[in-house]
């Protein structure tokens, strides 16, 4: 459909009220982890039980069985979550996760202090960002320096690094053993394949909505140009033509600026009903890259490149993609749904998003959901020590305070008083606040990712909570998240990247899209045949 031809009609859709508050932990994106026997005869963990909290009773009531989320319009008149803090601990405890110093030191930290308090003893806290933690973590493997409580990367070898140098937690956690620890037993049951390798449970780890990657919108400039923050796009023509009507390049203006193939290419497989990473047909795993949905997504976002609607500088200035959205340089953005609720909090322009429908017609495409928790599950140095190993779930159990306890206030909001204010059943974050983070506790069992409620506007919930149940319940899940192959993070890691590297060369125009297929090929004997045998050996 050509611009003269754009369709108003296909745009009109539910409007967004303006920002959200919840704060929400880190955004790296899921990567797979596992749980193959090593063994025809190795035992299997029962999965630990799911007891929800006896808790408020939330005004939006999600289905965890499938995922979806309870929304929140009001926050309840606290009480603890299991009476036990502080603590008392025996002795300090120590972090090792991916992690950000915090802007106060810890001697003038008072959020740190309120959380040494409830703790009963010292918090100490090591680590590095994202993408230099797995280095630290093999050097601390390699030397044998891990901390009680560590951040477990997917790393070549995983199952055997767990063996020799991790708790093997499941005596402790599965079934119904999971009682001691009410909050833990709290975490919807999917999240606990995050922490699985081997049939054993090996860890904790930061539960997350499985709503996947969301395209958001700035609300602002599209109501500018007469279209709802949330457009109702009927086919795939309707999203090109969305573009186009977004993109004003004499304005230096565009719809889209981020790496092609890692973001929007990956919103037009779930518009042409490709994979979600592999699909699986009588126990056969075949790649999305297979797949010749991969490659007509390929032509279509290469179109898109050679129209002028993407940034012409997204594959050269990564640092400055969050910046043009920011401040209209491009209209739309995609990150996981955390960021939503975290970008609409934060900027003072409403932030919608875009839900792809199918590219022919046809009603929503099937969303691709993405992991229940955050890959990189957190567990304990290998020890003996059972009341030490009963002291850290305790940890663990504080950090994964329900919503609607007075830990959970403390754990994700700050000191009351200080960072916020508790009025009428509303949380109110008080400007300019001490920035005083305590940046990766959450990683360890913390519940803040999941629980839809917005401090600032609470009516925002709704608007989450409506989305969540529109995608989820008829999304495609990943069959690989929750599974890990030593060919993927070893070989796979370079095959990935030869063929990232050519679909960058054939969306800007250095190659033909003819190379696709013979490269799938080179994949495939490289590294994809050898992970799929080891997803499907599991």
């Amino acid at each position: 459909m050509s611009l003269d031809g754009w369709s108003r009609r296909s745009l009109l859709g539910v409007g967004l009220a303006s920002s959200a508050a919840a704060l929400v932990a880190g955004c790296a994106p899921a990567r797979n982890l596992g749980s193959q026997p090593s063994s025809p005869t190795a035992p299997v963990a029962a999965k630990p039980a799911h007891i929800p909290f006896d808790g408020p009773k939330p005004d939006l009531a999600g289905d965890t069985a499938i995922g979806v989320p309870n929304g929140y319009l009001s926050y309840p008149d606290p009480a603890p979550s299991t009476g036990r803090v502080p603590l008392k601990l025996s002795a300090p405890v120590e972090f090792m996760v991916q992690s950000t110093p915090s802007a106060t030191p810890r001697t003038r930290n008072e959020r740190w202090k309120a959380v040494e308090r409830d703790l009963g003893t010292e918090l100490r806290v090591t680590g590095a960002d994202s993408t230099q933690y797995t280095a630290k973590f093999q050097t601390a493997v390699g030397g044998d320096t891990l901390s009680e409580i560590t951040q477990v990367p997917a790393v070549p070898q995983l199952p055997q690094v767990l063996e020799r140098m991790f708790t093997d937690l499941t005596p402790y956690l599965s079934g119904d053993n999971i009682q001691k620890y009410p909050s833990l037993a709290n975490l919807p049951s999917a999240t606990w394949d995050m922490c699985m390798v081997n049939g054993r449970i090996w860890g904790l780890t930061n539960a997350r909505i499985v709503a996947g990657t969301v395209l958001m919108t700035r609300g602002d400039l599209l109501e500018a140009r007469g279209i709802p923050q949330m457009p109702t796009l009927a086919s795939g023509e309707d999203f090109l033509d969305l573009c186009t009507e977004l993109t004003d390049r004499s304005q230096g203006v565009f719809a889209i600026g981020q790496v092609p193939q890692n973001w929007t290419l990956p919103v037009i497989l779930e518009s042409l009903g490709a994979p979600n990473g592999w699909r699986v047909d009588n126990g056969q795993w075949t790649s999305a890259y297979e797949d010749p949905a991969y490659e007509r997504a390929l032509e279509i976002v290469t179109t898109m490149w050679s129209s002028g609607v993407i940034h012409p500088n997204s594959f050269t200035d990564l640092s400055s993609t969050q910046s043009w959205f920011e401040v209209g340089t491009t209209a739309l953005f995609a990150q996981n749904f955390a960021s939503w609720v975290a970008q609409w909090s934060l900027k003072p322009f409403p932030v919608g998003v875009v839900k792809m429908p199918k590219w022919d017609g046809g009603g929503l495409a099937p969303k691709h959901l993405g992991a229940p928790g955050y890959a990189d599950f957190v567990g304990l140095r290998k020890t003996n020590d059972e009341h030490r190993i009963d002291e850290l779930l305790r940890v663990a159990d504080y950090l994964a305070s329900p919503f609607g306890t007075a830990e959970y206030l403390s754990l994700w909001y700050g000191v009351e008083g200080r960072q916020y204010t508790l009025s009428n059943h509303q949380v109110s974050l008080i400007p300019d606040a001490p920035n005083e983070t305590v940046s990766g506790l959450s990683y360890f069992g913390g519940t803040s990712a999941i629980n839809l409620y917005s401090p600032s506007a609470p009516d925002r919930a709704r608007v989450w909570f409506d989305y969540c149940r529109d995608v989820i319940p008829d999304g495609v899940k990943n069959p690989s998240i929750g599974r890990f192959s030593d060919t993927k993070v070893t070989k796979g890691a370079v095959a990935d990247r030869k063929l990232n590297d050519l679909m960058s060369d054939i969306i800007q125009g250095r190659t033909s899209l003819s190379q696709w297929a013979p490269a799938v090929r080179r994949w495939k004997t490289d590294a994809g045949d050898a992970i799929a045998h080891e997803l499907a050996a599991q």
